[in-house]
C-alpha cells in the first residue's frame, strides 16, 4: 500500500478540465447499492471520514444525483472545507432549473458544478437549459449519463457536450466501437467497473442471466489473466483494463467503508494494462449476453 498521507490517485486532463482517475461515487450514501453490498449504507461519521480520506488520497470529484436518495443532502453536510468538486445529475424527467436549484440547496454549494442529464431521453427537452448553465457560470461542464452505446452515439452530436458517463467493465465489449481518441477534450467517466459488484464477488453470488458453470469459467479466466499480467487480483485487473482504454478519463467507484475507498485508490494509482495486455484479455474473454451486461434487465 502506498503512503496514505499523500495523494496517490493520478489526475488526468481533458482540455482545461482536470479530474482524478478515481471519482468517488455516492449512490451508497442514499441507500444500499450493489448486488454484493454486505455492509449497507455508511452512517454520517463514516461518510465524513471517507470524504476526508478521499481528499487526502488525491480524489478531486465526487459523483451524486438528485435520484440518489439523500446523497446530495448528506454530502452537503460533510463537504464544506474539503475542496472536493461535485458532479451531479438532473432528476430523471425533471425540469433542469428546478432540479438544479434543489441540488444546490441540498449540497449547500454556490460555485460551478459539473451537471449531467441522468437520462439520455431527457436531452431533447433539457439540453438547451443545461447548455445555458455554461453561459451563466453555474456549470464547468455539462453532459449526459448514458446506458447503452446507441444512446452514446446519439448524445455525441449534442453541442457543447463536455462530459459523458457510461457503464463499462472488462466483459462489456459493446463500447469499443462507439468511442475513439478523436475527442480529446471529452471527459468520459466509467461507472459499474465491477458490474455492480459481480466481478468482485465472482462465484460467491449468482450472476443474472448466466449459468453458474459459465460464470465460473469467466471468473477462472479473469483470475488467470490477473496472474499472467502480474496484477494483485481480479479487481486490480478489472480497473487496470478500463484505465487502459484511451478514451477513459476516470472511474466512478463507490465505497461503503473507508477501507474500500483506500483499496480502490491504491488499485487505481497503479499502471493500467498495456495495449497488448488489453487485447489479450479481450481475446480470452467470451461475448456476454446483454441481459447480464445491462443491470436494468436483471429482473426480466
Amino acid at each position: 500500500m502506498k503512503d496514505q498521507a499523500g495523494p496517490v490517485v493520478p489526475v488526468r486532463a481533458r482540455g482545461a478540465y482536470r479530474q482524478s482517475a478515481l471519482v468517488l461515487g455516492t449512490a451508497q450514501l442514499g441507500g444500499t447499492y450493489g448486488i454484493a453490498n454486505r455492509t449497507g449504507m455508511p452512517d454520517d461519521d463514516a461518510t465524513a471520514r471517507m470524504l476526508v480520506a478521499a481528499r487526502e488520497l488525491g480524489v478531486t470529484h465526487v459523483d451524486t444525483a438528485r435520484a440518489y436518495g439523500d446523497s446530495e443532502h448528506r454530502l452537503g453536510a460533510a463537504l464544506p472545507g474539503l475542496g472536493l468538486a461535485v458532479i451531479t445529475k438532473i432528476g430523471p424527467g425533471a425540469d433542469v432549473r428546478d432540479s438544479l436549484a434543489a441540488s444546490r440547496e441540498a449540497l449547500g454549494l454556490t460555485g460551478p458544478l459539473t451537471i449531467l442529464l441522468h437520462r439520455a431521453a431527457d436531452a431533447a427537452a433539457g439540453w438547451s437549459d443545461l447548455r445555458r448553465c455554461l453561459d451563466t457560470g453555474e456549470a464547468d461542464r455539462v453532459g449526459v449519463s448514458v446506458q447503452s452505446p446507441d444512446e452514446l452515439r446519439q448524445v455525441l452530436e449534442l453541442p457543447d457536450l463536455g462530459y459523458v458517463q457510461l457503464p463499462c467493465n472488462i466483459l462489456d465489449k459493446r463500447w469499443l466501437a462507439a468511442l475513439s481518441g478523436e475527442q480529446p477534450d471529452l471527459v468520459v467517466t466509467v461507472r459499474s467497473a465491477y458490474l455492480q459488484g459481480l466481478l468482485a464477488a465472482g462465484s460467491d453470488v449468482t450472476w443474472p442471466h448466466l449459468h453458474d458453470a459459465e460464470r465460473d469459467a469467466v471468473v477462472a479466466t479473469l483470475d488467470r489473466l490477473a496472474v499472467e499480467f502480474g496484477r494483485e487480483d481480479r479487481t486490480d485487473l478489472c480497473l487496470a483494463y478500463l484505465l487502459s482504454l484511451p478514451w477513459v478519463t476516470s472511474l466512478v467507484v463507490g465505497a461503503e467503508t473507508e477501507e474500500q475507498l483506500r483499496r480502490n485508490a491504491d488499485l487505481i494509482s497503479r499502471k493500467p494494462l498495456t495495449a497488448a495486455e488489453r487485447e489479450q484479455a479481450l481475446a480470452a474473454l467470451p461475448e456476454m449476453p446483454v441481459e447480464l451486461l445491462d443491470p436494468a434487465r436483471w429482473s426480466a
